[in-house]
């Protein structure tokens, strides 16, 4: 039983996408950026930093979409406000 008010019972993509708020954008920016920090400090050979620091980046950025995604979907759905 939704909470909220349901706007979307079963979102698509195109939808979800649609509904991104300001906040979602910079909470993936946020997210891309500390993990590149996070890749590029680590304990690891000079040759190897920037190879961590990119493969970080692209997880973090990943991870981040992944979570506003699910995030919008519940808010469409009345789960979550």
């Amino acid at each position: 039983m939704p909470r909220f008010e349901v706007k979307d019972p079963a979102p698509e993509l195109e939808t979800v996408i649609a509904n991104w708020r300001m906040s979602d954008y910079a909470l993936v920016l946020g997210a891309t950026a500390a993990s590149y920090l996070y890749g590029y400090v680590g304990k690891q050979p000079s040759v190897m930093r920037l190879p961590t620091a990119q493969t970080c980046a692209i997880l973090g950025n990943f991870g981040a979409i992944l979570f506003i995604y699910q995030r919008t979907s519940f808010r469409l759905m009345g789960e979550i406000e």
